[in-house]
Order: structure tokens, then C-alpha cells, then sequence
């Protein structure tokens, strides 16, 4: 793992996040390495975690702590007691920036990061928050890889997505390493037009699919939006009737395909061949190699699904706290897809339940958990439905208690328990779960209890 400076701390000094100046930055983050260094063994050993709301303060504590060679944890302020009690189990910071619920003090029986490793957290399908273990080098692959996609020189990014998630903090790293520039303007400010001041046709907007379709519904900011130099959209499906307006406006998407696992985008589609009509993830970005295998490891020939191999300069060690790192064939990841004759990857689904709203990955059973644990149902079931501005939306099917329990009481409990993206958007009672006879769930039964409950809250 790496362990030296990767960059020099000075290279902050130049004007290029907008809000603050460069000499400004530089004072900060040189307070944050004072602070590390203040912590002396015990940060090189346990690493700093940055916990902060505000993209100035996180920038500050992110290239401080990089810099200085430690650890560095990236956590979600908006994580509830669940993913807490999760996250103690797994790191156990020496240096916090942030306000955190857990402690800098020394804990035993806890595995720690190497020393250059970067922990950005992701969801999953294996039991809530986990953390991806990157290092410098692979954030600056992915950012080679991105430069040859798009074109040489600086990339300026007006970015609207937290930067504690890999598709927040690799628009910081680009415009870094690339000598862009960067803004943080609030969503709502873009909604009422409020762009940052970049010149036409130089500034990259990252989105989800549910912002895009918000923007688009702005009449008033279709032409501010074509002037981009483009638009990526990644981090969950895009539903049709969003791909249909995009074209009418002539907006530059660049339908993606990434993870936290590969430090963002892997594959990507230019906007030349999304205008023409074409709806898929694109062809590799030259620093990934991904192949599409049968059940057997064998490679799938053109138009054949199967599973999603990914091998790229940008992959991750592993996940923190497992002692398996990633095959050297690469990381099988669970999506499903296809090439096509012109070397296109189609994504098609997922092998597991994770679902994918509004761009953040939910593990449905760890909602179970915490739903069956209020003590007000029986059963419960939750699925991502089809949603045409989430993409898809959590349900939740639960058979109540014997025990008498007002629904928006044990509603209040999640929303103490589970970060915001997590609750259910739909509850939903019924005498027993919408399971057929095999135990599988039954779509059409799920299709009409949905409806009919739309029809109530309509009522």
C-alpha cells in the first residue's frame, strides 16, 4: 500500500474550487496535517475519518489526510444507529473530521486500514455498509481513464452529488489531478438556473437519473444544460420517458456504467451515440478490461447475458475487514449484462435483491432487520419497484403483529435507525406476504396490492 505523499500540498494554492481561494484551502488543509500529525503513531495506524456536510471542510480534511500518508475513512453524515453500529465494528479512527456519534478513543479486536489506503463506503447485498479499499493511484487511473473518453486538458465539474460517495469525490479528484475546476452549487440553485460561471461547452454536470429528469422539467434551463460539455449519467437505470427528453433538448448524456469497486466509471457511451438513439452503457474506457462470463468462467460470445467481470487499473484491494482480496481475474461484480456486435455493454440486471434508488444502493434485508426489529410486524418484504423518478422505489409488504402498533410510530423508529434513502416510500399491510407457491415473489400480486394502495393514498 502506498505511503508517501502522492502530490504536492501546495499544488492546492491555485484558484479552482469555487467559494474559497486556493491560499485559503491551503492554510486549511496545512491545519488538518497538524492536526494528523498532533495524533502521531496512533493516526498512521488507525487512520482519520472525514465526516463532513460541507464540500470546502471535507476537501480540506481529504487532501490533508492523503497527503499525510494515514488512512483515510470516508463516512455518510446522514447514517442512522444501524449503519453506525456497523461501521464501529469495522475502523476505529483516530482523528475525526466532523461531528461523529462514535469515538476517538482506542478500541481492541478492530482490523485497521494500511497505511495510503482510501475506505470510501458502499452498500451491498452482505449486510448493510462496507468500505472499498482504494489508494491514490487507482482514483488517479480512473481519472486517466475518464481524460481519454473525453478529451485532453482540465476538467471543470459542477458537482451536486455528496462527496463521500465515489461519484461526488472522483469529480473533486479529476478536477485536481486534470487542473480543472470545481463548484458546489446547492441542486435547488441549479433548478432555479443558477450555473456556476465555467465558459460554455467546458463544464461536466454528473448526475443520477431522478436529478436529470428534475432539471429538464425547468424549461427555463434547457439551454444552459445543451451548453454542457457533458452530462454523466450513471447510478441507476434511466427510465425511457428521461432518455426521450434528453433528445429532444440535444443534451451531451453520457450514459455510464461504474461503482465505488472501480472508483466510478468503467464503460461509458458518447453523447453523439445516445442522441442517435442508442441506450447502453458504451464500450470500456481504456484503463478496464471487462468481460461478460457464463456460470462456468467461460467467456460469453456476442449477445449472450452473463455475469460482469471487471479488471481495471481503478479496481479496489477488496473490501476492508474481509481477509479475500479481488481475484486476479477481477472483480465479478453482480450485475448482469450482454455485449453487443459493436462492443457496447448492455446492462440488463443483478444476480442479488440490492436495490438502486435515486442513485444510493439499498440492501433490502438490512431494511427487513430493522423493520421486524420495531416488534410491530410479523413478516415483512421489501423489493425495489419500478419508479419513474428513483428509478426504482422501496416497498415494504408486512404482516402486523398481534401486538397493536400505529404505523407511523415504528416509521419514526427506522427513521432513527436507517439513514433517510433506506425508508420504505410504501407500506404496505396485507394478511400474508405476495409469495407464490415456491416461496418466489409474485409480481402480478405485488403489481395490484401497489395500485390498490396508490388508490388509497389518492382517496
Amino acid at each position: 500500500m502506498e505511503t508517501a505523499p502522492k502530490f504536492d500540498l501546495e499544488a492546492l494554492k491555485r484558484y479552482w474550487i469555487g467559494g474559497i481561494a486556493g491560499e485559503n484551502l491551503f492554510r486549511r488543509a496545512l491545519r488538518r496535517v497538524a492536526q494528523i500529525e498532533q495524533a502521531g503513531e496512533q493516526a498512521q495506524t488507525r487512520g482519520v475519518m472525514i465526516l463532513e456536510h460541507d464540500p470546502l471542510r471535507f476537501a480540506a480534511a481529504f487532501f490533508a489526510s492523503v497527503h499525510s500518508g494515514v488512512p483515510v475513512i470516508l463516512a455518510n453524515p446522514k447514517w442512522r444507529r444501524l449503519e453506525w453500529e456497523r461501521v464501529v465494528k469495522l475502523v476505529n479512527p483516530a482523528v475525526i473530521f466532523g461531528q461523529s456519534p462514535i469515538s476517538e478513543q482506542a478500541r481492541a479486536g478492530i482490523q485497521h486500514p494500511k497505511p495510503g489506503a482510501i475506505l470510501i463506503p458502499t452498500g451491498g447485498s452482505t449486510g448493510g455498509v462496507k468500505f472499498a479499499i482504494h489508494k491514490w493511484s487507482t482514483l488517479e487511473a480512473a481519472c486517466e481513464g475518464l481524460s481519454s473518453f473525453i478529451g485532453p486538458g482540465p476538467i471543470n465539474s459542477c458537482c451536486v452529488l455528496p462527496l463521500y460517495h465515489v461519484s461526488g469525490l472522483m469529480q473533486l479528484v479529476r478536477s485536481f489531478v486534470s487542473e480543472g475546476q470545481i463548484a458546489f452549487p446547492k441542486f435547488k440553485a441549479l433548478q432555479a438556473g443558477d450555473f456556476p460561471a465555467f465558459e460554455a461547452n467546458s463544464m461536466c454536470l454528473s448526475l443520477v437519473p431522478t436529478q436529470l429528469q428534475r432539471l429538464m422539467a425547468q424549461k427555463r434551463i434547457a439551454d444552459r444544460l445543451m451548453t454542457m460539455r457533458a452530462i454523466f449519467v450513471g447510478g441507476a437505470p434511466v427510465p425511457g420517458s428521461v432518455e426521450e427528453r434528453a433528445r429532444e433538448l440535444n443534451l451531451p448524456v453520457v450514459l455510464s456504467y461504474g461503482m465505488t469497486e472501480t472508483a466510478a466509471m468503467v464503460a461509458a457511451l458518447p453523447p453523439d451515440e445516445f442522441l442517435a438513439g442508442n441506450t447502453n452503457a458504451g464500450r470500456p474506457l481504456n484503463h478496464a478490461l471487462i468481460k461478460v462470463i457464463r456460470n462456468d468462467g467461460s467467456v460469453c460470445p456476442v449477445g449472450e447475458t452473463g455475469h460482469i467481470r471487471i479488471n481495471a487499473r481503478s479496481l479496489f484491494e477488496g473490501y476492508h475487514g474481509r481477509a479475500r482480496g479481488v481475484s486476479k481475474l477481477g472483480f465479478l461484480s453482480d450485475d448482469e449484462g450482454y455485449f453487443d456486435s459493436l462492443g457496447r455493454l448492455h446492462i440488463v440486471g443483478r444476480s442479488d435483491r440490492l436495490i438502486v434508488s435515486g442513485g444510493e444502493k439499498v440492501d433490502p434485508q438490512e431494511v427487513e432487520r430493522a423493520i421486524i426489529e420495531s416488534g410491530a410486524v410479523e413478516q415483512v418484504l421489501v423489493i425495489g419497484w419500478p419508479d419513474s423518478e428513483w428509478g426504482q422505489k422501496l416497498v415494504a409488504f408486512y404482516v402486523p403483529s398481534i401486538v397493536e402498533s400505529h404505523e407511523g410510530k415504528w416509521e419514526e423508529e427506522l427513521r432513527a435507525d436507517l439513514a433517510n434513502y433506506k425508508i420504505p416510500k410504501q407500506m404496505i399491510q396485507v394478511p400474508i406476504l405476495p409469495l407464490d407457491e415456491r416461496g418466489k415473489v409474485d409480481r402480478k400480486l405485488m403489481e395490484l396490492l401497489i395500485a390498490n394502495s396508490m388508490l388509497k393514498l389518492e382517496g
